[in-house]
């Protein structure tokens, strides 16, 4: 995929990338695909994608279909160098498909795949906040809890923050003190230290081990990235303000109105994990201006907080 490193979001889609686009098209969709000129099919970047490179492929309108294949679909150049992740992935998106858990899988290659595409907007943090629309999250995280997924049963949650501990010992700030102060939140000073370092982490980390150990949380696969851009709101439906979703249009809809994507964290973990994890996405927002997480208390109520 050396062709797709050299995408430039800022600029045009290069004709070189068009063309292994129209490759890739023509081997794993198959019929109309087969036999396209540049100008009859379009390729858009989509944005989003926090790990993969997203493409939309689309027939031009002009072009007709021969057979069962896809007018358009979603390209997924995956970035990822973990071997293993990659096959985990992989793996996952393969079964959910199968099981109408997610998008359907339409191609896949070395590098990369074609997934159905799925008209819809991701939902916001504020969105995600309330009680009916969690009403709707619970059952479809559920449903993910309940497979049975041919990878590691291990819980993976511990290995993976000791991961980025270890990475942050070896940068220059990972000897120094972190100084913690607030911004949005009013917390008494003396209710947190002003200071920590790597070895209070470490200290925080045996902590959190025994406390799970002890909790005897079920352990049970995980989606593991739960923030509002991989949960998306079919476009046949509208959420209202009061977050109870309805169709658009009258008559019957087989599909649920919700549907979760990007299983590129997944792995098996304690089940107390994600509850822990969705109240903090809850009252988090991305601030555009400077890249960087915010907390905002005012995302729901209190309660569901």
């Amino acid at each position: 995929m050396e062709v797709f490193s050299k995408f430039d979001p800022s600029k045009s889609i290069s004709t070189e990338i068009l063309y292994r686009t129209r490759y890739l098209c023509a081997k794993y969709l198959g019929g109309a695909w087969n036999r396209l000129t540049l100008d009859q099919f379009r390729v858009k970047a989509i944005t989003g994608g926090m790990s993969n490179l997203l493409f939309l492929v689309e027939l031009a309108p002009n072009v007709n279909t021969v057979g069962m294949e896809a007018r358009r679909a979603l390209l997924r150049i995956q970035c990822q160098s973990d071997l293993d992740q990659l096959l985990t992935e992989s793996v996952v998106f393969t079964m959910l498909s199968e099981r109408s858990l997610g998008p359907k899988l339409l191609g896949v290659f070395p590098g990369g795949r074609f997934e159905q595409f799925i008209p819809s907007r991701p939902l916001t943090c504020l969105e995600i906040s309330k009680p009916a629309v969690g009403r709707l999250i619970a059952p479809m995280l559920a449903r993910v809890h309940t497979l049975d997924v041919p990878i590691t049963k291990e819980p993976e949650v511990m290995k993976c923050i000791r991961s980025w501990v270890t990475k942050f010992r070896q940068t220059p700030g990972g000897s120094r003190p972190i100084h913690l102060y607030c911004t949005a939140a009013h917390v008494p000073k003396e209710s947190f230290p002003s200071i920590i370092t790597c070895d209070d982490l470490e200290r925080e980390l045996q902590f959190i081990e025994e406390f799970l150990v002890k909790s005897k949380s079920p352990v049970v696969f995980s989606h593991n990235d739960l923030q509002e851009g991989n949960i998306l709101l079919f476009d046949e439906y509208k959420l209202n303000d009061d977050g109870c979703i309805k169709p658009r249009v009258d008559g019957d809809h087989e599909s649920d109105p919700l549907v979760l994507i990007d299983f590129e964290y997944c792995s098996y973990n304690y089940r107390l994990v994600f509850i822990s994890y969705l109240p903090i996405v809850q009252t988090s927002s991305i601030n555009e201006m400077h890249g960087c997480w915010k907390l905002n208390f005012t995302h729901g109520t209190l309660g569901s907080q």
